[in-house]
């Protein structure tokens, strides 16, 4: 007689559907933010934009991250995530109308900027929080730094349609291709709600508290979720200052086409993305997850330090490969950590939306403090120093949550 598996033996097991639908939901996200960035020399141009608002499109999704995450966290352990998701897709396809529209009303444009803010702060919990629980405890590295790739992965999708359709079909392309790709997943929503073969609602609200106070060690694993939405929030003020500002450095400082810079901007985030899967043997080997991601952050706030120094060519290689491989490191460790501290059984929407609030604070100041920096003093040479500094911060910082992990693990 075959004994047939229990619900928590399932739990543990990885959904590969599971996986595949959480994290296209979260490269959606990353494409609908990313899209911008390539382009964003051309709307400087074409209106007038200043750097400071420039910034402030990318910036105005972490604004809506941070004030909502906390709340839709909560909303999808309760309710699960289906008419949220769905609320996403319309957002998302209206808000792309109106900039096609008007595209010369900056404050317009930035509205609905931040209409498609609300969007990616659905799907940025969504996508992690059902990727996690459908990797299972076995798969808790590989869903992790799946989820990881979503930044990188949606990047370069946004970065290979700007190479191939802006110079021909002008920007609205991005828009465009954005539209289809929301349709698409609206689609494969609606099957997965139908079929059900996709862990879609988390925990229960009640296991999801009771994860989250874990009466038999106090407030500690809420202080280390903390610490880790904190580390989030330095590690991403750096990262998309860096994502952001790349394209438009590499026109202003060294004289490239939009269409070039969006070419050599895809080097480092096919770096990244490779590793993002890198971190899964390192992680399996047991090294310790917030060790691996110490070595990571002090790796890229090293080659902030350094890039003053370097000639050109050494500086491009440094920023390109070096600091996009520790930068793909960090992000697979991040995401483990809802998981890590409470269990994957217990890390739901609502432990991910404290982690996104910490991530989307650190989105929402690093464009912005990063191209007023250049504004008000006329170049880039403040910058590296400016975010070096933050990575020590955050590399002293990710120690600290080890010797928290550890003490937390003990008993």
């Amino acid at each position: 007689m075959i004994q047939q598996p229990t619900d928590s033996e399932k739990h543990r097991e990885i959904n590969w559907t599971g996986l595949g639908f959480g994290l296209s939901l979260a490269i959606l996200a990353a494409y609908q933010q990313l899209k911008l960035p390539p382009v964003l020399p051309i709307l400087i141009e074409s209106y007038g934009f200043s750097r400071i608002l420039a910034g402030g499109f990318v910036s105005i999704y972490a604004l809506c991250g941070l004030l909502l995450s906390l709340r839709l966290g909560s909303i999808m352990q309760r309710h699960g995530t289906t008419a949220l998701l769905n609320l996403a897709f319309l957002l998302f396809a209206g808000a792309a109308a109106a900039m096609m529209l008007w595209p010369e009303q900056g404050w317009l444009f930035l509205g609905a900027r931040a209409i498609e803010g609300v969007a990616f702060a659905i799907l940025a919990i969504a996508g992690p929080a059902i990727c996690t629980a459908n990797g299972g405890t076995r798969g808790l590295a590989i869903s992790s730094a799946l989820i990881a790739t979503w930044i990188p992965v949606g990047a370069l999708i946004a970065n290979l349609m700007t190479v191939g359709l802006v110079e021909w079909a002008g920007w609205r392309a991005l828009w465009w291709v954005g539209i289809g790709a929301t349709a698409g997943m609206a689609l494969w929503t609606a099957r997965v709600r139908r079929t059900r073969q996709v862990r879609l609602g988390g925990v229960p609200a009640r296991d999801a508290a009771a994860a989250l106070a874990l009466p038999a060690q106090g407030n500690a694993p809420r202080r280390m979720l903390i610490l880790g939405a904190l580390l989030f929030t330095l590690w991403s003020v750096q990262m998309f200052a860096y994502f952001t500002w790349l394209p438009d450095y590499l026109v202003d400082i060294y004289g490239q086409t939009p269409r070039v810079a969006a070419s050599l901007y895809m080097i480092p985030m096919a770096v990244l993305a490779a590793f993002n899967l890198v971190a899964v043997p390192v992680l399996r080997a047991g090294v310790p997850v917030a060790v691996l991601l110490a070595v990571a952050i002090g790796v890229q706030a090293s080659v902030w330090f350094l890039l003053p120094f370097l000639d050109p060519v050494s500086a491009g290689i440094a920023a390109f490969v070096v600091f996009a491989a520790a930068a793909g490191i960090a992000p697979t460790c991040l995401f483990a950590l809802p998981g890590t501290i409470f269990g994957v059984d217990n890390a739901g929407s609502r432990a991910f939306g404290v982690l996104m609030t910490g991530r989307n604070l650190g989105v929402l100041c690093g464009p912005l403090l990063t191209g007023a920096l250049v504004q008000l003093t006329g170049g880039w040479h403040l910058v590296p120093y400016a975010l070096g500094t933050l990575g020590v911060a955050a590399a002293a910082g990710a120690l600290a949550l080890h010797v928290g992990l550890r003490r937390l693990q003990r008993p």
